[in-house]
């Protein structure tokens, strides 16, 4: 979750879903990686790229990767981060109206509502919880 403080330190618009989502909104799950929805806009991906590149621990894939790519994985110096592009560019609006700001290592981050985090960890885990 500390990948997420730093993207919103760097005005990265994104919502945090998945299992870290669901752990910060009280839920009892554990978390092996952030899963993140980009708002799908030419200069929040290059936002996105340039915090990733100051905290990855590998390559960062290209803005065409980026821009079109459907889930983009990046391991980080914090973990892995998997950047949900495909899901920003279909659902962003939706995904949205739900959420709400949450601190994260003192940096207020943007969370998905706990029926949407559930909703897509179902639709792209199949689990049952």
């Amino acid at each position: 979750m500390l990948a997420a403080s730093v993207l919103a330190a760097e005005d990265v618009s994104f919502l945090l879903v998945g299992s870290a989502a669901l752990w910060l909104r009280n839920e009892i799950v554990s978390v092996g990686d952030a899963d993140v929805v980009i708002e799908p806009t030419e200069g929040n991906i290059y936002r996105l790229r340039e915090a990733l590149t100051g905290i990855a621990a590998r390559p960062v894939p290209s803005m065409n990767i980026l821009s079109g790519g459907s889930v983009v994985p990046v391991m980080t110096a914090y973990g892995k981060v998997d950047c949900l592009m495909k899901r920003g560019r279909q659902d962003w609006g939706r995904l949205r109206r739900g959420a709400g700001f949450l601190p994260v290592a003192d940096v207020s981050v943007l969370v998905a509502a706990s029926v949407d985090a559930w909703e897509l960890r179902r639709h792209y885990k199949g689990a049952t919880e």
